[in-house]
């Protein structure tokens, strides 16, 4: 068990240099926000671009694309094509703010049916269905992050969130095996496990109630997939991305205090401390 926080690991962002351009800091994809949830897929585009990805396309259910093009017009908001048919994108993040319909479904299967992707990120609505996909169609899953809560987590191993409270160690291990993949199993000290077994697993020992409020996972799925996107290590974007998240909140805590965060305050503080 490798415990750790912002303080105690020595990754960080490389250098830019002064030759740099957009397209040197990753292209993005982030799709989600079925209709009346946009905000959670606002949410993950914006903590993107504040921690740095160079280009980001979100494709969402076409009610919600004018709040992003208001809030972040850097961000290239757009209604989800229904071909789903992407090219130069380093890395996908699949399921901010998307509900368990047959419309998310459909766009999921079409999208990862018809594409490859170096990297993807899964967060919320779609971990509700991704068992049996991935069951059929192992094969189109490498390099895959999963980014569940522990209620996610039960779905994902076919227990109860209660269960894997119980045991959250054992949870996080199984689900890495099971889906072959990178898993941040969100909560108090919240847990990482590698694809490799040889990596063991890593606690953080931040973070606390004060992230307990809608939209702080989105923040983090959009910090992840932009650390991975830029072309860090994944287990290394994933160590990174909860250590600035909880400081993020700690740093909340100390100025306000535990009560009335909101996502979105989170999303300043993380540019900062990944500019330190």
């Amino acid at each position: 068990m490798h415990e750790f926080n912002f303080d105690s690991i020595d990754i960080r962002i490389p250098r830019r240099s002064k030759d740099s351009h957009k397209g040197n800091f990753g292209r993005l994809l982030i799709i989600g926000g079925s209709k009346g949830m946009g905000g959670a897929a606002i949410l993950s585009s914006e903590a993107a671009l504040y921690t740095g990805t160079g280009l980001i396309n979100l494709q969402m259910h076409c009610s919600n694309i004018q709040a992003s093009l208001e809030r972040n017009p850097e961000v290239m908001a757009s209604e989800v094509d229904a071909d789903l048919s992407v090219q130069n994108i380093d890395t996908l993040l699949f399921g901010p703010g998307l509900k368990n319909d047959e419309w998310a479904q459909g766009i999921f299967k079409n999208c990862l049916k018809k594409n490859k992707f170096k990297h993807i990120v899964l967060d919320a609505g779609v971990l509700n269905f991704f068992e049996n996909f991935y069951t059929n169609n192992p094969d189109i899953f490498e390099n895959l992050v999963l980014t569940p809560h522990p209620g996610e987590a039960g779905k994902l191993l076919n227990i109860s969130a209660e269960e894997v409270q119980n045991d959250r160690i054992s949870a996080v291990k199984k689900i890495s095996k099971k889906y072959n993949a990178y898993v941040i199993l969100k909560g108090n000290n919240t847990l990482i496990a590698s694809s490799n077994d040889d990596d063991g697993i890593f606690i953080c020992s931040e973070g606390g109630p004060e992230l307990a409020s809608g939209g702080t996972g989105d923040v983090l799925a959009g910090i992840v997939s932009s650390l991975i996107a830029q072309g860090m290590e994944v287990l290394n974007s994933c160590i990174l991305a909860v250590a600035v998240h909880s400081r993020a909140g700690k740093i909340f805590k100390t100025n306000t205090g535990e009560i009335g965060l909101n996502a979105s305050s989170l999303i300043p503080i993380s540019r900062e401390l990944l500019n330190e």
